[in-house]
């Protein structure tokens, strides 16, 4: 049977696989010669001409790693998501970018369809809320999370959820990448955060809040245009972020109690308490004392201390303000903080269980094997 023959679009397929190969880093001769084809049949295929049957579409599938249900899918744009980085991209990186969001817009069609089958719908608490600053903005989400003023905030994915915000954690394969965000109008408003085992959990919070600052701040920035940073939304976004996971009262309170101990001390028994990173708590402290010399003075007695150094590869400035993020090396890493997705897990289980979607179409929302999901299902708690 021939694409043509089964109705799917030639362009969505060519596309597919266009992407997948960048991703893979094949010329169009390496995988001409992997899926046993020819390079005029394999460009047809990537320019929408021809009608490749489903052997030969096999044999590309199996080059490239993926499946079959990869190559057809449809391709789905998202027009609400925010996606900013640091630098220019390279064409691979392109690649898994789109492999992203077309993953987050898979996601969101399937969390959507959750809440109709089952008639759950979380309502967004902060719908047409505006605020006049980062500072406002957190205190005003601290509220809505039901927080004391110096209460640190112990489960941030459970609170944004609650708040009727939908959370991805994802592995991205995009190093500096670490969370995009998605309005209301794509079925979110969503946050994708890059779980990729590299990152810190420090830095893993940070970007939740970072990314429910943009939310909150930065609407009118939520065209579905790919571009790089914008240092003042940046700032204010790792401001809300700052106020909103260590509020400055909050952490000079702490500060003053731990005033008998050594200051490098103080900075990790802070760092622990509010479940940020270091240079989060190391900002805060410049902030007070004007003075931003402070990581290299921090840096200088951890490693006499310790002998151990944490100058970092992607932060050669770490109090611009775009880099107000927790250090690739993270001295004392926060684990006992819970960190987990569960309400999409959730329906999907509740769907499953009600007989609502099948034991396969439960396997491939969750993305795990079906021995994976059969497993799952034995694990539950009744």
């Amino acid at each position: 049977m021939s694409i043509k023959e089964n109705n799917m679009a030639l362009a969505d397929v060519g596309g597919n696989v266009r992407r997948y190969m960048k991703i893979n880093g094949y010329s169009i001769p390496q995988l001409a010669e992997k899926s046993s084809m020819g390079k005029a049949t394999l460009s047809n295929l990537l320019n929408g001409k021809g009608s490749p049957n489903s052997s030969t579409l096999l044999k590309i599938a199996d080059a490239l790693h993926v499946s079959l249900t990869d190559l057809i899918a449809d391709t789905p744009k998202l027009v609400t998501v925010r996606f900013r980085t640091q630098k220019t991209l390279t064409a691979r990186e392109i690649a898994k970018r789109d492999h992203l969001l077309i993953d987050a817009r898979e996601w969101l069609t399937n969390y959507q369809s959750l809440e109709k089958e089952l008639n759950i719908h979380a309502k967004y608490l902060f719908e047409n809320n505006t605020f006049s600053s980062p500072k406002e903005a957190a205190s005003y989400v601290r509220e809505k999370f039901k927080l004391r003023a110096d209460e640190p905030i112990y489960d941030i994915v459970r609170c944004v959820t609650d708040c009727g915000i939908k959370i991805r954690l994802h592995k991205f394969g995009l190093s500096k990448t670490f969370g995009i965000s998605i309005g209301k109008n794509d079925g979110g408003p969503a946050i994708v955060v890059n779980s990729d085992d590299k990152i810190s959990m420090e830095r893993k919070r940070f970007t939740v809040a970072h990314e429910l600052g943009h939310l909150l701040l930065h609407s009118d920035s939520f065209d579905g245009i790919c571009t790089e940073e914008n240092p003042k939304e940046e700032k204010e976004a790792n401001s809300f972020a700052t106020e909103l996971l260590m509020p400055q009262n909050a952490f000079l309170d702490k500060l003053k109690e731990y005033r008998g101990i050594s200051w490098i001390d103080a900075v990790l028994y802070i760092k622990q308490y509010f479940g940020v990173s270091y240079k989060t708590v190391l900002y805060r402290l410049s902030e007070k004392m004007s003075d931003e010399t402070m990581y290299q003075k921090f840096n200088t007695l951890y490693n006499t201390r310790y002998h151990h150094d944490l100058k970092d590869n992607y932060e050669p400035n770490p109090f611009d303000e775009r880099n107000l993020t927790p250090a690739k090396d993270e001295p004392e890493h926060i684990h006992s903080l819970p960190f987990e997705d569960e309400r999409f897990a959730g329906l999907v289980r509740q769907a499953y269980e009600a007989e609502k979607i099948s034991i396969s179409r439960a396997t491939e929302m969750l993305d795990v094997s079906i021995e994976e999901m059969r497993e799952r299902i034995g694990s539950w708690l009744k």
